[in-house]
């Protein structure tokens, strides 16, 4: 059966479910993506069997067919083709795809679609509307926090809480914790933990344009995300995820306000002395009216001065520079709060205004 799409479009599509293809599999058939085409419709799909990710496009045909191909060469064929009309030819009986575009011809071998791995779920019940830029935002700010330790696999996910109107997501490794929440016109109350690593995937091609609206469900401990022409289900971790607003809720008596850009540069430039082997750590001797930050190794020393308004006492603490800097690079407000307790409490960061956002970094120990 022959096939007429737009070779942009497919090449698009296959970009997409690239991210659901797994890296290393034993089984030949979750190397390949299946392809169905009918009503002029052709769907692609991927799995590594923990995240499964559906593309539709336009096509034109002579009726449906569905069959399952390599995706490495049939990705590596359609991205070299010469112009944007291509032909794909469907032989069934011989297990076979033919690819046309100009003068350009490539013969696959491919398998049968009946052998790919499907996933049946009863959608639409729980769906949540939700704006893409919330999406993005909600996972940029959090899911960097995540442990990446398999060794305590429950942490590698995000918290995911929807219930009174807010959707909260919640990164969390052993030195700190990252908390973003949105509005949600929904009165769902729900909580799962989805691996960090395959969310992160999905944000990577939710894309500005299209539609503004996606849709959010979770159905049978899976998370089904809607946009534009893609869909994309996660299966989530099964277990307890650990009781950060606990350690959240430990406030100290020093607040310390200050711009964030100008303490984000200052970290940057103070860093360049942080190594690994150290924790990467910066010095903060904290004063009325300024932070003093120091960096020192056996090559030398950087000292940054950063104005503040501090309603407490002098402290000298150690921060990771790194996972202050993931923090600082995360929030979009001008001005920040920072809240301590003394130098072996955690650092609590929020923006000045607002309670949608949270991040607590634990100190390091000093020398």
């Amino acid at each position: 059966m022959k096939i007429y799409c737009n070779r942009t479009e497919l090449n698009k599509a296959l970009n997409n479910v690239s991210h659901s293809v797994p890296v290393r599999t034993t089984s030949n058939i979750l190397e390949g993506i299946l392809v169905q085409v009918e009503d002029n419709k052709m769907s692609i799909t991927s799995t590594d069997t923990n995240m499964t990710t559906e593309v539709v496009i336009n096509a034109e045909s002579e009726g449906s067919c569905e069959f399952v191909v390599p995706f490495k060469l049939f990705s590596a064929i359609v991205s070299k083709l010469p112009e944007d009309e291509m032909m794909i030819d469907h032989i069934d009986e011989k297990n076979k795809v033919n690819i046309k575009c100009a003068g350009s011809s490539s013969e696959i071998i491919c398998f049968q679609g009946d052998e790919y791995p499907r996933i049946l779920l009863n959608e639409g019940e729980n769906e949540i509307l939700l704006s893409k830029e919330d999406i993005k935002k909600i996972i940029k700010k959090t899911a960097f926090s995540a442990s990446t330790d398999e060794f305590n696999r429950i942490i590698t996910g995000v918290l995911l809480e929807i219930k009174d109107g807010s959707m909260k997501m919640v990164g969390v490794d052993p030195y700190r914790i990252a908390t973003y929440k949105i509005d949600v016109d929904n009165n769902v109350n729900v909580s799962v933990i989805i691996p960090a690593k395959l969310i992160m995937e999905v944000a990577k091609f939710i894309e500005d344009d299209g539609e503004d609206k996606m849709s959010f469900e979770i159905v049978d401990n899976k998370v089904i995300m809607k946009f534009d022409n893609n869909k994309v289900v996660i299966n989530t971790y099964s277990g307890k995820f650990i009781d950060y607003e606990r350690i959240l809720n430990k406030e100290g008596n020093i607040n310390v306000r200050v711009k964030r850009n100008d303490l984000l540069r200052s970290t940057e430039r103070a860093s360049l002395l942080a190594s690994v082997q150290n924790n990467n750590l910066i010095r903060f001797n904290i004063q009325k009216d300024m932070i003093y930050i120091t960096s020192l190794n056996e090559e030398g020393n950087i000292e940054e001065k950063v104005e503040i308004i501090n309603d407490g006492e002098d402290l000298n603490i150690g921060i990771n520079s790194k996972y202050l800097k993931d923090a600082l690079s995360v929030i979009d407000d001008e001005e920040i709060s920072i809240n301590f307790k003394d130098s072996v409490s955690p650092a609590i960061i929020k923006p000045l205004k607002g309670d949608k956002y949270t991040y607590l970094i634990l100190p390091i120990r000093m020398n």
